[in-house]
């Protein structure tokens, strides 16, 4: 057998492995799914449990194919919260990133800890992040917080059970809303404000960090996993898909569009924006990820096809229904969307946003509904697009990732709207890619190219069309006087 990486991407609807030598050859992909349960009062929650059956199953299949790898790197989705005991056991649901059941809290704390945890964590205060979860944990079942050994995402769970050792990197700690950006560790005058317990949170050390599998650990045993194997704590998805994108010492954006969306950059110190509309994430003292993130992008497809008719909103069908979509004309004749179904993050940070169509006359068919809710998912891509190149320059490259990259009518949408040549990073997902140049780091290579049978000798650019271009630049004007429009109606008597 080949000697060979793994990356392990635990995601919020699926996990992937990635298998590459230490040449950069591309052995494969794997993705199992996992479902996201609706709980009341806007609860989205996992199984833990389900997560790591779908892991442990990934991690069988590639040993059957590929072998034993020669280390393995983590990527994970962020803002999850899972309490577990002291023998790793979870004590609650997962809570993913769009569980808003902290909205109350959120609006409690808002006053007193938005600015603070902006210019010390980078992350604008929403009900998402895990420093809103505890405190609602605390609040609903204060009797049950004794119980709880340590506050992990999915990543320290896995990493848990992998090592039989707690501990996060920078990015994830700091999309929890607790991490001191300046002494990369956690925040420990805001912590001890809020009465939370500094020790039931895990370590915070730097992503390219070395432990090694414990043979008695429940992943390495239903795995066959041998023990000694070295498992790099690896970082956010995000951050790894910026670093996978090759954003990293370049002034070039990335865009991911898949269950959610964000655009990023990179840059060599912290970036923070007055306004509080952007994120920064530290992966290292050099190395920090500028951004914005989107609720509302391929995760609604299923919700917006089920609305008007379709009974088996299936990913396999998804090109037929972007194709008959996109078949009404550029502008959806005069009807325009504010996508915002599940609140919205960037640009405007409203958990209680919502979603419109406006200007919906008689000739409007599903159709032009549909296609409108597709536009405007573009429309606010392209308003954090204009953020960031305000915030940090003209950007080079615009690099597209994420699911969207297996539709290529979206991506042409997506590249009329804004007016920008789109390059196709799409042979190996981005985050597992990340995750592959940091063990890549710890042996020695800078930046490896990873290479596959199906890589094209050129990039897949998707170029804007003018007719379509110009048409949408005329309706961004429109559809930026939209939400601010909206509010004052949501927030009139």
């Amino acid at each position: 057998m080949q000697t060979y990486w793994m990356a392990l991407d635990i995601g919020t609807t699926s996990a992937k492995i990635c298998g590459v030598r230490d040449d950069g050859w591309l052995l494969g992909s794997l993705q199992q799914a996992y479902p996201v349960y609706e709980r009341p009062a806007g609860g989205r929650e996992q199984r833990p449990e389900e997560i790591v059956r779908a892991v442990a199953g990934l991690i069988r299949q590639a040993i059957a194919r590929w072998g034993q790898p020669a280390a393995i790197g983590l990527s994970a989705a962020m803002h999850g919260l899972l309490a577990v005991d002291r023998i790793g056991n979870p004590l609650s649901p997962l809570l993913i990133w769009s569980d808003h059941r902290s909205l109350e809290v959120y609006q409690a704390y808002r006053a007193a800890c938005a600015d603070s945890v902006y210019w010390h964590s980078g992350i604008v205060f929403h009900p998402m992040l895990p420093l809103c979860k505890i405190l609602y944990w605390k609040q609903l079942r204060p009797q049950w917080l004794a119980q709880v050994h340590q506050w992990v995402s999915m990543k320290e769970y896995v990493l848990y059970h992998l090592t039989g050792t707690w501990a996060t990197d920078y990015a994830m700690a700091g999309a929890t809303g607790m991490f001191h950006l300046q002494r990369f560790d956690w925040h420990v005058a805001m912590l001890e404000s809020l009465d939370i317990d500094l020790s039931a949170l895990p370590p915070v050390v730097a992503p390219t960090t070395v432990f090694a599998v414990q043979g008695e650990q429940a992943l390495a045993r239903d795995t066959g996993l041998p023990a000694g194997i070295p498992v790099l704590v690896g970082a956010t998805d995000g951050c790894l898909a910026a670093v996978g994108s090759g954003l990293v010492g370049t002034a070039d954006l990335s865009i991911t569009v898949a269950t959610s969306a964000a655009v990023r950059r990179w840059a060599a110190h912290p970036v923070l924006d007055d306004r509080q509309r952007t994120f920064c994430y530290a992966l290292s003292p050099q190395d920090f990820v500028i951004g914005t993130a989107h609720n509302n992008a391929g995760g609604i497809l299923p919700w917006l096809r089920r609305l008007f008719g379709d009974q088996d909103p299936d990913i396999h069908t998804l090109n037929r229904w972007i194709d008959e979509v996109l078949n009404v004309a550029a502008g959806a004749e005069g009807l325009m969307c504010l996508p915002y179904v599940q609140g919205e993050r960037s640009p405007v940070w409203d958990p209680l946003a919502s979603a419109a169509w406006v200007g919906i006359r008689d000739i409007h068919q599903s159709r032009h509904f549909q296609r409108a809710m597709l536009e405007g998912i573009g429309f606010t891509l392209n308003q954090s697009i204009a953020l960031m190149e305000e915030l940090l320059g003209p950007a080079g490259r615009y690099l597209l990732s994420g699911g969207i990259t297996h539709a290529p009518a979206w991506m042409q949408l997506l590249a009329d709207i804004l007016n920008r040549p789109l390059q196709v990073v799409g042979d190996i997902d981005a985050s597992c890619a990340g995750a592959i140049q940091l063990i890549a780091r710890m042996h020695g290579y800078e930046h490896m190219q990873i290479r596959s049978s199906s890589q094209q000798a050129e990039p897949d650019i998707v170029f804007p069309r003018s007719e379509p271009a110009a048409l949408y630049a005329d309706l961004q004007k429109k559809f930026n006087r939209l939400y601010p429009l909206l509010k004052q109606w949501q927030e009139s008597e």
